[in-house]
């Protein structure tokens, strides 16, 4: 594998024909008070049969942060598997603007995850071209928003090609004044045929000030295609909350519940087992402290346990 740096500040990754990474490979970028902040230009080439995973994490250094732009492009050559885990914490002042362009070929496997726990204006973009028969692409992401903070999540999958699969599937919780958006299209080319789509969102909004826009889109010229859409905007369902007020659950612990398993859904599909239960600590502590809060939790961060 061959990593190097750019000048504008990112990096690029060459993975050779049928090279295997074993292990993870984490890219961080923080952001310091005062510091430029160029485009950052990314580029990820994954040859025939060369498999990688990567966790990209954003963070900020401190409370006075600006700006993190980036720009990467992927291309995922045939057999080729690469799986990302982009991982967003900033804090409540800090722009993050990033578009992900993807080029897959012929069973080629993409999957992604976001999941963005803090900042004051996340812009995700992600374009997906599937130019290869039997590709198969999945794309996750769960966004926990309060405060006054905005996050907008844009995602394009264009099947231009037959036989190939893609999932993709948003969450998000929005407290207080906070804001969201998720915008969706699914594109099926008229020779596209036998392609399998799916494209879900789906919102908890806490608040009658906080607000999420949702538009999934499907364009689809093809008529042996298995294709769908959805997406539902509520608050916490009534039913299951009395249902577990009537077993002896406190208000704020059944709450809390709901909301993790929710929220859980998304971070379920971390392949990488240490990084998923550190995701999974995060979520509960999120949620703890200011989605949510009460003085005896059941929920014990630190102390993994299984909940049924």
């Amino acid at each position: 594998m061959e990593i190097n740096h750019t000048e504008s500040g990112g990096f690029s990754i060459h993975l050779g024909r049928n090279e295997v990474n074993d292990k993870p490979l984490q890219m961080a970028r923080c952001l310091k008070e005062n510091e430029p902040s160029p485009t950052a230009q990314n580029k990820i080439v994954m040859e025939s049969g060369s498999r990688l995973q990567i966790i990209d994490t954003e963070d900020s250094a401190n409370l006075k942060s600006d700006k993190i732009l980036s720009n990467t492009e992927i291309v995922i050559e045939e057999n080729a598997r690469l799986e990302i885990y982009k991982i967003q914490n900033l804090d409540d002042k800090t722009l993050s603007d990033g578009t992900f362009s993807i080029k897959q070929n012929a069973d080629s496997f993409f999957k992604m995850v976001v999941v963005s726990f803090n900042g004051g204006d996340i812009r995700n973009n992600i374009n997906i071209d599937i130019n290869g028969k039997g590709a198969d692409t999945n794309v996750f992401g769960l966004y926990l928003m309060d405060k006054k903070q905005r996050i907008d999540n844009k995602l394009k999958v264009n099947h231009f090609v037959p036989e190939c699969t893609s999932n993709t599937k948003f969450k998000g919780i929005l407290d207080n004044e906070s804001k969201g958006s998720f915008s969706g299209h699914i594109y099926v080319a008229p020779d596209a045929q036998k392609t399998n789509a799916y494209q879900n969102n789906s919102n908890i909004i806490l608040t009658n000030e906080a607000k999420i826009d949702t538009r999934p889109f499907l364009e689809i010229y093809a008529d042996d295609v298995k294709c769908s859409h959805g997406t539902s905007t509520g608050q916490l369902d009534k039913d299951a909350m009395f249902y577990m007020r009537q077993r002896g659950i406190s208000f704020e612990n059944a709450r809390m519940l709901l909301m993790y398993a929710f929220a859980a859904e998304i971070s379920n599909h971390i392949d990488v087992e240490q990084l998923r239960e550190h995701i999974d600590d995060m979520i509960k502590r999120r949620l703890k402290g200011e989605l949510s809060s009460c003085d005896k939790c059941v929920l014990q961060c630190y102390k993994p346990k299984e909940y049924v």
